[in-house]
């Protein structure tokens, strides 16, 4: 699924990136986008993916300020830069655990949805306070339980209803590891942030059919193949499943679902 003459579409990250990336990370780019204050001249973003944030913050920058936007995947970084040819905007693989900035060097620090996949998240929260400059702002977005996120719940008790292998531990990691509010709370003390507020922010998703949903749950995650391994028929079963129980549970095509994460703002 990963090489590199695989269109970036029928890849798994350009596959998350065409049907989840419109459905669940969109909504919060906006809305991310909108919280920034003042003027940023430097903003850093950290986790870049498919570069959905990274499309809004280029505009709302403009061309008087540099986004750097650093990942850790070379597949999602790829397709962030072909999607996005701003001029503002500068991609850089790097690990947001040991970040190759100099302290005090950004005025804005946005983590959308990527902490959560920190092997030491505390490094993560002491990285960003380190690189921000002082009395700079620092924003973080984590996803809420699987069960408050209705479509997405359905995919992953489908999934482990069918398959009949170990389910691998990084499978749930997104929606199971930070979605403690006061946790939260104490990873940007811990880091030196000062007036920290933790809040749930809860949005509409939207997506054309419950089957596009689907298709990203499944095939735009590693579990594939897993589910691969049993075979093909089980992937079609499986997404056949999850549309019928969505259309069931949340709603008819277009689908139309409730998102709910945790975001932070903090200042150094």
């Amino acid at each position: 699924m990963e090489a590199k003459n695989i269109p970036f579409e029928k890849t798994i990250p350009g596959v998350y990136e065409k049907y989840l990336g419109p459905y669940l990370y969109e909504p919060y780019a906006v809305y991310v986008t909108s919280r920034i204050i003042a003027h940023p001249e430097k903003v850093l973003e950290i986790g870049s993916g498919s570069g959905r944030l990274t499309n809004h913050l280029s505009k709302k920058m403009g061309t008087q300020a540099v986004v750097h936007a650093i990942d850790i995947n070379p597949n999602m970084l790829e397709i962030a830069r072909v999607k996005i040819k701003a001029t503002n905007v500068e991609f850089l693989l790097a690990d947001a655990q040991s970040l190759p900035f100099p302290d005090n060097s950004f005025d804005c620090v946005i983590c959308q949805f990527s902490f959560m996949f920190l092997p030491d998240k505390q490094k993560g929260f002491n990285e960003a306070w380190r690189v921000l400059k002082p009395g700079g702002q620092f924003m973080f977005l984590t996803w809420d339980k699987a069960e408050n996120n209705i479509s997405l719940h359905i995919s992953q008790q489908t999934i482990l209803q069918f398959l009949k292998t170990e389910i691998p531990a990084y499978f749930c990691k997104a929606y199971s590891a930070m979605n403690n509010p006061e946790d939260l709370l104490e990873y940007t003390k811990v880091a030196g942030f000062k007036n920290t507020t933790i809040e749930k922010v809860t949005l509409t998703g939207q997506s054309p059919t419950a089957m596009d949903a689907a298709i990203g749950f499944v095939e735009g995650n590693s579990i594939i193949k897993e589910i691969l391994k049993e075979g093909p028929e089980l992937l079609e079963t499986i997404k056949t499943t999850i549309t019928t129980r969505i259309h069931e549970q949340v709603s008819q095509d277009p689908i139309s679902s409730e998102l709910n994460a945790w975001m932070g703002e903090a200042f150094k």
